[in-house]
């Protein structure tokens, strides 16, 4: 090392840097003195040291970010540092170059998050959650400046004598924003995404996150140079506009003009794209902005087919290798020594935990979503993530914020980020028992899950057919299923309803076996019902039945159903039509009074219900009984009752010797154009991509102009299959069934399964199934966040992802031009786009 030398009263120190040591330790020599090794030392101490805290607080539900700052702060000048040897392994002669790959990490980082974001999801967002994030963002940031220039005599007394105006600012802007992915990676670690709050939240955490992101463009010019400030920022805002309006216009054409069609791109294609976000970054470091500015932004203009392979290839590397170095360097500049007031983060972080809450309660107060879900929303938008730490190093940088202002900063956050997460799974706790037993619908009951239904008995008539229906649901026989058989008695005089257990898993109702003393009914049919069902869960691998009878007043059946629907966490509730089918295949009313109870039970059950039409359904006409082949048909034509309807055929049909066919039916308008719903064509695109090698499974389309081609069409297949499931189509509309409701003589069975029932040549079972909706969560929801939820499998998750509806749609075009093929009897490689090349065909 030379000798430093004075210049300008200035101490210059002059470092001679060897990338590597050649001669090794065979020679004496120390290796950890040169550059290369010492870096290759401090990415392993760094790996190491936060994948430990990562799997030591991964029970405790904490965020990756608590793991890298901690161990940022155990190896530097808080712990480890102060020992000699450590002290050496972060030397700052050597820190630079660590430094510049936590940058380098950083804007390649947000350059995925451009990726990955679909602005098209903030369109959908309504103008009232808009303006409460808005305020929920503002607000903070607001009474933030204002504790801070408050309180100023508690931070570094050095500031009170050099003070800089855009230090307040900085630093509530630090405390204020929000990070969107790590709110939705808490959620998805708690199993919350498919929640009311996790639907909630997701959205408001986006447009939050947006928010954040131009606070910190603005602030940082200004607290930089303020004379300049608005230079810097008119030219990011030109630039951003050239971006969206030249630049993805012109990535565009040449993505399109220069690959082969099949999404196959070459490494050519990732160089360039990696040269461009460079470039991108380097304009708006250049300008005056950041370099993630250029990054992110770049990310968002760039084609959704390459933006996709991108993330494939970049997204591990990027944020799950380089993302904790940068972190980590935020921890090894935190200094808890030069913390002269430790009472400050102790007001900090309740303040700004009370200031979040606040600002978000308006949502309880003027709708009618729950204050506890308001509390946690206002608690998950104090998450921290990217852009907290970027300020508070900025700010260090720049000389805004002093060591130890910046070693409260943030240790608030690593607090606030480490509370969170524990606070909201204790807040929800029963929500992780509510997703293990599914979900209050099939469509978000996963498949590898425990099915729970509950089926009602009128007599014993209904069992035969009714368990054939529960055999061919269980559709594996790894996935377990909980049957709950409710045998329900007429009693008129009976003053209360009183429950009996015949074979309890449960203490919670073997009371009211006492309470009944005798009970003035033949229990000889009951005994017969319990048989059966035992006799079937002992025949079945996997399945465990529970027996009950309710003794009540037909006016109160409704009621001891829904309870017992809702103790018991089941998904589906199946109800026996009040019509039995006689031999000549003539529906034949049982008891007058039962349409009542399945009407009411439609009205107010805490789950799918499925109204079942047996007629003969225990008789496998045409099949070996040994192997109980059945074919099943699922009748599509729209709505949230048909998607429902549709997953329960679907978990049907991977039952062994089950055919099922999907028809669904599509209407023409005047134009003669094909008339669907997107929420609809998600479901059946699902469904296709997912089955489209599974040769039990066959799907067709059927195109009609009236009501009286969708009679025809239905009289057609009446006879063809043994089961149909349809949706019940509660509250939609369509043209084609809408001239037909005059002709419906059963309203709890929809027009489609009014219209197969009342066909007295038709041999088929019927199974009508309704959704079951939170109409005040839901509608309350989707009022406020502007867009309706996806189930079918979906997630929060998948809300502003462009890679996940890339990869749909991606996987259904391939899926498509295979059908395509077979249906033309053409094998892949004999197929030409008829250009002459022989390349086949281009999408």
């Amino acid at each position: 090392m030379e000798q430093p030398q004075k210049l300008g009263g200035n101490e210059n120190r002059c470092f001679i840097l060897n990338i590597t040591n050649y001669n090794g330790i065979w020679q004496g020599q120390n290796p950890f003195v040169e550059a290369l090794p010492i870096f290759i030392t401090q990415l392993a101490a760094i790996l190491i040291v936060t994948r430990f805290f990562h799997h030591l607080f991964k029970p405790l539900h904490q965020p990756r970010i608590v793991s890298d700052i901690l161990g940022g702060i155990l190896l530097g000048p808080s712990a480890l540092g102060k020992i000699v040897y450590f002290s050496d392994l972060f030397p700052k002669r050597n820190v630079i170059t660590v430094e510049t790959l936590a940058y380098m990490a950083l804007f390649l980082h947000m350059f995925l998050v451009g990726l990955e974001l679909d602005l098209t999801a903030v369109c959908r967002i309504s103008k009232k959650a808009i303006i409460l994030t808005i305020s929920g963002l503002l607000f903070p940031f607001i009474v933030g400046v204002a504790f801070f220039y408050s309180l100023l005599e508690s931070f570094d007394q050095y500031r009170i004598q050099v003070h800089n105006i855009g230090c307040g600012f900085l630093w509530a802007a630090s405390l204020t924003v929000t990070s969107f992915p790590a709110i939705g990676r808490i959620l998805c670690d708690l199993k919350l995404l498919n929640s009311e709050i996790g639907r909630l939240t997701m959205p408001i955490a986006l447009i939050s996150d947006l928010g954040s992101w131009i606070l910190v463009v603005i602030l940082i010019p200004f607290c930089d140079n303020p004379a300049n400030a608005l230079y810097v920022i008119l030219v990011t805002i030109v630039y951003v506009v050239a971006s969206f309006y030249l630049i993805r216009p012109f990535l565009g054409w040449m993505v399109h003009f220069t690959s082969d069609g099949n999404n196959n791109y070459t490494d050519c294609y990732l160089c360039f794209a990696l040269v461009g976000v460079v470039l991108s970054a380097f304009t708006t470091d250049v300008t005056g902005t950041h370099p993630i500015v250029g990054s992110f932004v770049f990310g968002l203009i760039m084609p959704s087919d390459i933006a996709l392979v991108l993330m494939d290839r970049f997204s591990y590397f990027i944020s799950g290798l380089l993302m904790p170095v940068f972190f980590t360097v935020a921890g090894l500049r935190v200094d808890i020594f030069k913390i002269t007031k430790w009472n400050l983060v102790f007001v900090v972080v309740p303040l700004l935990f009370a200031v979040k809450i606040l600002s978000f309660l308006p949502i309880s107060l003027f709708t009618n979503i729950h204050s506890k879900d308001s509390f946690a929303l206002g608690l998950l938008m104090t998450t921290k993530g990217i852009w907290a730490i970027l300020v508070c190093i900025t700010a260090l940088d720049k000389g805004v914020l002093h060591a130890g202002d910046y070693a409260v900063t943030v240790i608030s956050i690593l607090l606030m980020n480490s509370i969170i997460a524990p606070t909201i799974a204790t807040l929800y706790k029963r929500t992780n028992l509510f997703i293990k037993y599914n979900s209050r619908t099939i469509q978000e009951a996963r498949n590898k899950t425990e099915l729970r239904i509950l089926v009602c008995i009128h007599s014993y008539c209904n069992v035969p057919g009714i368990l054939k229906l529960l055999e061919i649901s269980h559709g594996s026989g790894h996935n377990q299923m909980t049957v709950f058989a409710l045998h329900l008695v007429d009693l008129p005089d009976q003053p209360s309803s009183v429950l009996i257990v015949h074979d309890s898993h449960s203490s919670r109702f073997e009371e009211t076996k006492a309470n009944g003393g005798h009970h003035d009914y033949d229990s000889s049919e009951t005994d017969q019902i319990v048989t059966a069902f035992n006799e079937f869960e002992k025949t079945n691998d996997n399945v465990r039945v529970q027996s009950l009878t309710t003794l009540s007043p037909i006016t109160a059946m409704h009621g001891d159903i829904c309870s017992l629907a809702e103790d018991k966490f089941v998904a589906l509730l199946i109800l026996p039509f009040h019509k039995h089918a006689t031999k000549e295949q003539c529906l034949e009313e049982i008891i007058s009074s039962f349409p009542n109870i399945n009407q009411d039970v439609l009205d107010n059950a805490p789950c799918s219900v499925g109204i079942f039409i047996d007629r003969g359904f225990e008789v496998t006409n045409g099949s070996d009984p040994d192997y109980g082949v059945h074919e099943i048909a699922m009748v599509f034509i729209g709505g949230a009752d048909d998607c429902e309807a549709l997953s329960y055929a679907w978990r049907m049909a991977r039952k062994p010797g089950v055919l099922l066919t999907v028809i669904r039916l599509l209407e023409t308008d005047s134009r003669d154009q094909r008339k669907s719903n997107e929420l609809d064509d998600d479901c059946i695109n699902d469904f296709r991509i997912q089955t489209s090698n599974d040769e039990f499974i066959v799907y067709e389309e059927k195109i009609l102009n009236d009501g009286e081609e969708l009679i025809e069409a239905l009289k057609e297949m009446e006879n063809k299959f043994e089961l149909f499931i349809v949706g019940r189509r509660d509250g939609v509309d369509s043209p084609i069934t809408s001239e037909l409701l005059d002709r419906i003589d059963y309203l709890e069975l929809g027009i489609i399964g009014d219209l197969l029932a009342a066909s007295d040549s038709a041999t088929s079972s019927i199974l009508v199934v309704k959704q079951f909706v939170n109409l005040i969560d839901n509608k309350v929801i989707e009022d406020l966040i502007g867009t309706q939820w996806l189930s079918m499998d979906r997630s929060a998750m998948n809300f502003g992802s462009r890679r996940l509806l890339m990869a749909t749609s991606n996987t259904l075009w391939m899926y498509s031009e295979q059908k395509l093929k077979e249906m033309h009897g053409v094998d892949e490689g004999d197929v030409d786009d008829g250009d002459g090349d022989g390349n086949g065909v281009n999408p």
